[in-house]
């Protein structure tokens, strides 16, 4: 008759994990209201440093809320919203430029 033979279980040091500090910086999207600096820091990735300080100014004056002040959650995508408008609206006036030009 074949036995298993048992093994001794040596005891081991555990090492205690150290779980990682929480971020206490605001601004990366989902804090409201974002510092003016991360505003700045954003709209110049996307080449629009002008467009910061008028976003900024106008969602502060609104208090960060919709029309019907439901208070936003993400500042970042009313960021690319207003870059998205800007850009479009600047299409719009080169295109009837050209057309008053053309006619």
């Amino acid at each position: 008759m074949i036995t298993k033979r048992k093994v001794k279980r040596i005891a081991v040091e555990r090492k205690s994990i150290s779980m990682p500090e929480a971020i206490t910086q605001k601004g990366f999207g989902n804090e409201l209201p974002p510092r003016e600096s991360l505003v700045e820091i954003y709209f110049d990735q996307k080449g629009l440093t002008a467009q910061a300080k008028a976003f900024y100014e106008f969602y502060s004056k609104a208090n960060w809320c919709s029309p019907k002040g439901t208070p936003y959650r993400n500042w970042k995508l009313l960021a690319s919203d207003w870059i998205f408008n800007y850009v479009q609206e600047l299409k719009l006036r080169k295109r009837q430029r050209e057309n008053m030009l053309a006619n």
